[in-house]
Parts: structure tokens; C-alpha cells; sequence
């Protein structure tokens, strides 16, 4: 979703409704693990008036989804395949990284 704001309380409501939307759930090892992965983008551009230049930078905020060991836990079922998925994700993102 790509959104056009004019002001920092808009920045805090955008990211709030995007945290509303992320998967979580009780593991054993914490009471609100995140099961997916967020990226909040923002791009800024700040023209100024005297030249008529302007300048763009972008910002990227990245929450990953918690990686935890599956036998500790204690997860079965959707929860253990979503575990799976995650650390498969995270492992491909460091060799992303790292090559």
C-alpha cells in the first residue's frame, strides 16, 4: 500500500494500522510471538523553494517474524508448519545477505 502523508501523527497511524494487521500467537516461549514479517517503507522529499532543487531519501524499518526452536516451543499442527516456514525464510534472508 503506497500512501501520500503530511504530517508525523499520519506516519504513527499508517504504521499503527499496519501493526494492527501482523499474525501473532502464544508460543511457549512468549505470549505474543510475531508469525510474519513487516517492512514499512518511507520514502521523503523535501523541495526547496529558494532553487527549486529537491532532495529524496528512504527510510526502511523491517520487523521480522520471531525465530524460535521449534522443539522449545512446544508447538503442533498450522503453528509448527508456520514455525517451519519462518526460520526457512529467515535462514534464505541471511544467505540473501550474505553473498
Amino acid at each position: 500500500t503506497e500512501r501520500y502523508i503530511g504530517s508525523d501523527a499520519e506516519v504513527y497511524e499508517i504504521m499503527k494500522i499496519g501493526n494492527d494487521h501482523r499474525k501473532t500467537s502464544s508460543t511457549a516461549m512468549n505470549d505474543v510471538s510475531s508469525r510474519s514479517h513487516a517492512i514499512f517503507m518511507m520514502t521523503i522529499c523535501q523541495n526547496n523553494l529558494d532553487d527549486f532543487s529537491s532532495r529524496t531519501g528512504t527510510l526502511y524499518l523491517v520487523d521480522l517474524a520471531g525465530s524460535e526452536k521449534v522443539a522449545k516451543t512446544h508447538v503442533s499442527g498450522q503453528q509448527l508448519d508456520e514455525a517451519k516456514g519462518i526460520n526457512l525464510s529467515l535462514s534464505t534472508l541471511g544467505k540473501v545477505i550474505h553473498a
